[in-house]
């Protein structure tokens, strides 16, 4: 064996080595494109030098844009006609690049020229475009051998720009893979079980609660904890900075290495955002990572984060700010309104600096500064916006000019850094001719300066007001009731302000100057968070893209004897209009199916009565249904929909959008819970199935015959509630309603004991006597009836239980479900077998053979038992009758 071969790198040297991640290093082997050994005694992972040969083959091959899957597909075979067609499908798929770009290269070659034409000639971006495409197509053209660095160069040429995000990590508490101080290892396996152990790895994917990242330890991996967890464990816990981290997205069978150098070169053009360093040169944290859930299954999704911040804000990148005239005073407190507002307790202000400051008898403060750095904290904080109204006087007798200051301003600070004030009447002078009686101010955030002469001046004899609103939309000073500034698209004001800090309001001045402050007073203004989405923008997608009902489950629960689709889609749409009173039993007592035999002359004609009773006249059997519950319902006949498919489309859109689902009748019944693709994909669930299945909207009424019964297909939306009915009485009503049911006759069918006894007449009078095994349908001639008199005997009782406790009056309802009892006793299937004789037992149930209903003797004992259900029936009719009577007389 060859030596060389075995041996072994560890996997930090490896990734030093090659400049991949060791998470793409754990990608690779858990699809199977590579294998790493784990010697005894060892936390690493190891890779012998067979494996790193692979690796570098497959960096060569991601390079060339070389798909994962396809990487597997030439490892896997061992046919060299694999990696031919590999190759052969990226050169099309190139020819197919260079096409687009060579497309791209004549269109913008031409509204080039036709801006050169037309004298346009100022757009420097435009030449610029056009000579980078031609770098480009080049890269494809020139015919030479190329190399390991040639194929790097183009690889990070094509990789097209990141889609780069800045998130706001919280501080918190991490517990990580490090082993606690002492050492300086990284126990990533052994860490990943301890916290599942624990119960500490069940975070969300993208809720920025567990991180990957590598050291020169290795691998390590960090989760948040709560600030009171008790680490008893062998890992090190310490506090995570949190702060900003640019994030983009990449799939692990992408190059992260790649990933990372264009954030790299994105990031240092980015004039916003900047990479953050320490004082040392090394980043504020290694880069991180973070499992998100992927859109594609079978591919793998991460977020990488490095962390930033911001660079210093340059006034240069935005449009300079408008200054506006034509607004008066009420206007701009009508756009910039108060929050909250304190008058500030003069008495109560903390000197900063030893300033001269008095509280006088009469309430005001006098105040003096001499320098502007000694100053007045209001110790009232606001955030941007804000408002600051000053009523004072200055005393000019004693200014002097000294310490080079500017004598009788008025500066208001945001904050400590008094470097950046709010000012009116600056830069004066001892010569009257060279004051500038100016206004100044500092553009908030970025801190550009912006000075007008003479439009701060003030009274000199009395008290003056001043008032600085540093709004979301203007930017204003008024003294004296003037507006002496009103600015718009200041760049500040494009910021989210409320990311901006708390800061408190500090007042001071510049000379000797005495100022005597009557009032100040500290708002902060309303903040409108900026709408990010134009009105209408992203209503239509909503409405039309894709959109499914919160609440998906079966529609019956068949192995608790829910056999009727259409009941547990009634019951579905009930439940998601929060009637949960509505329930299957309850629907399917109602609509009688529960409690009524059934019996066609003809053909398989439906599994239950509401099958029969909907065919003939759809609309008003399930309008009336509906109706019984207090609520409308308009049923659209197939016919009618397809006439008119996008008015009922978008009123199925409208109606699961408000997460009201839609009955579909029909073969199979069922509901449509959702749509996808703007409506072109129905989503569809029926029966017991736990997930919805997709149907194209052409395709929504194929609707295929059951046992040779086409039933007629619709759709029933479920409208607004018309009568709050007591449910007392709706129980009542559905009782009552039993008995007219078991009467039912026409010429094709009947229901209730003539039900059985035409069954019965059939079998007897020899219907199936010359009928072949393969004209028998034991469904739809037989065993479906048994299906009816065993679920009715079966499962009734929780409908006929719940209407007693709803009506106490009706006592007889025990006797009426006893008597049910007994027709489940009698067809003697799964649990009731008391019965020597049940249907069952005689081969006339669920067994029954073509054989046993041609031979006389064994059919005639199967007769008999029939006719008995239908006395049993009688009975039944006769108890609700004789109850039903009493309980009406006696009301």
């Amino acid at each position: 064996m060859d030596k060389k071969n075995n041996e072994l790198i560890k996997i930090t040297d490896l990734t030093t080595q090659l400049g991949l991640s060791s998470r793409s290093l754990r990608y690779y082997e858990q699809i199977g494109l590579i294998q790493s050994v784990r010697p005894e005694f060892e936390k690493y992972r190891f890779y012998n030098m067979g494996t790193i040969e692979r690796l570098k083959q497959i960096m060569v091959l991601r390079k060339m844009q070389i798909p994962v899957k396809d990487i597997l597909r030439i490892y896997e075979s061992e046919s060299m006609s694999v990696v031919v067609e590999t190759f052969v499908n990226r050169i099309h798929a190139i020819d197919d690049e260079i096409g687009a770009l060579a497309e791209l290269k004549r269109i913008v070659g031409d509204f080039l020229q036709t801006m050169l034409d037309n004298g346009i000639t100022k757009i420097s971006a435009i030449p610029l475009l056009y000579e980078e495409m031609d770098k480009q197509l080049a890269v494809f053209e020139e015919q030479k051998p190329v190399t390991i660095a040639e194929l790097d160069d183009v690889s990070d040429k094509l990789a097209k720009p990141l889609d780069i995000s800045i998130v706001d990590l919280p501080p918190m508490r991490v517990l990580t893979s490090f082993r606690k101080p002492g050492t300086k290892e990284s126990d990533f396996s052994g860490f990943s079980r301890y916290i599942q152990i624990n119960g500490l790895s069940v975070a969300a994917s993208g809720s920025h609660q567990q991180f990957e990242f590598q050291t020169e330890a290795g691998d390590v991996l960090m989760v948040r904890v709560s600030e009171d967890f008790i680490n008893d464990s062998e890992y090190l816990d310490y506090p995570f900075a949190g702060g900003l981290f640019a994030t983009v997205n990449i799939y692990l069978d992408e190059d992260l290495g790649q990933c990372f150098r264009a954030l790299v070169r994105q990031l240092n053009a980015n004039p916003y955002y900047q990479f953050a360093y320490c004082t040392d040169g090394t980043s504020r944290h290694p880069t991180l990572l973070e499992d998100l859930i992927s859109p594609d299954d079978k591919r793998e999704l991460v977020t990488m984060l490095v962390p930033v911040k911001k660079r210093m804000a340059d006034p240069a990148l935005f449009d300079p700010p408008i200054e506006i005239t034509d607004i008066t005073i009420a206007e701009i407190e009508a756009v910039n309104p108060v929050l909250w507002e304190i008058d500030v307790p003069l008495d109560k202000m903390t000197p900063i600096n030893s300033p001269h400051y008095k509280v006088l008898d009469n309430g005001e403060v006098e105040y003096t500064g001499w320098i502007g750095t000694r100053v007045l904290n209001t110790n009232v904080a606001v955030k941007f916006p804000f408002r600051v109204d000053v009523e004072w006087r200055t005393d000019f007798s004693r200014a002097e000019f000294g310490y080079g200051s500017s004598e009788g301003s008025l500066d208001i600070h945001h904050g400590s850094d008094i470097n950046f004030a709010f000012c009116v009447n600056a830069g004066n002078n001892p010569d009257d001719r060279l004051s500038m009686e100016a206004l100044t101010f500092y553009q908030p955030i970025f801190k550009n300066r912006y000075h007008f002469n003479k439009r701060g001046q003030i009274n000199h004899d009395g008290y003056n007001r001043v008032t600085w609103i540093l709004g979301q939309t203007h930017l204003v000073a008024i003294v004296n009731d003037e507006i002496r500034y009103c600015g718009v698209n200041f760049p500040y004001m494009s910021f989210d302000l409320n990311r901006e800090e708390c800061l408190p309001i500090i007042v001071g001045g510049d000379g000797q100057s005495m100022r005597y402050f009557r009032s100040i007073k500290v708002s902060q203004l309303m903040y409108t968070p900026k709408n990010k989405i134009k009105k209408e923008e992203l209503v239509m997608i909503t409405k039309q893209s894709n959109n499914i009902i919160s609440t998906i489950h079966r529609l019956v629960t068949s192995e608790y004897g829910e056999n009727y689709w259409i009941n547990g889609s009634m019951k579905y749409v009930m439940e998601c209009l929060g009637e949960t009173d509505y329930d299957y039993q309850f629907f399917a007592g109602l609509t009688g199916d529960m409690f009524t035999q059934h019996y066609s002359h003809t053909n398989f004609a439906g599994e239950a009565i509401s099958s029969y009773l909907s065919d003939e006249n759809p609309a008003r059997f399930f309008e009336d249904t509906f109706l019984k519950c207090g609520y409308a319902a308009t049923y659209v006949a197939s016919e009618e929909v397809l006439k008119n498919t996008e008015m009922y489309l978008q009123t199925l859109i409208a109606y699961i959008d408000k997460g009201i689902p839609v009955i579909k009748c029909g073969n199979p019944e069922g509901v449509f819970v959702g749509y996808e693709d703007y409506g072109k994909i129905l989503l569809y669930i029926t029966g017991d199935k736990n997930e919805p299945e997709r149907v194209e909207i052409d395709k929504v009424f194929e609707s295929k015959p059951f046992h040779g019964y086409e039933y007629k297909s619709g759709w029933i939306f479920v409208g607004d509630k018309k009568e709050d009915l007591p449910l007392a009485e709706v129980y009542r009503r559905a009782v009552k309603n039993i008995i007219p049911l078991q009467s039912v006759k026409t010429d094709t069918y009947c229901f209730g004991a003539e039900a059985f006894r035409a069954w019965a007449r059939d079998i007897e009078n020899g219907k199936f006597d010359n009928m072949t095994t393969e004209e028998f349908d034991p469904w739809g001639y037989h065993t479906n009836y048994v299906c009816v008199l065993a679920t009715n005997g079966s499962c009734c009782h929780g409908f006929l239980q719940r209407a007693q406790e709803l009506n106490p009056d009706m006592s007889f309802l025990e006797e009426v479900s006893r008597l049910y009892r007994r027709i489940a006793e009698m067809w003697g299937g799964d649990n009731n077998r008391n019965d020597t004789d049940s249907l069952e037992i005689l081969g006339g149930g669920f067994n029954v053979t073509l054989g046993v209903l041609q031979d006389k003797q064994k059919r005639g004992k199967i007769v008999a038992k029939i006719r008995e259900f239908a006395n049993v029936t009688d009975e039944i009719v006769r108890v609700l009758t004789d109850g039903i009577n009493k309980t009406e007389g006696e009301k």
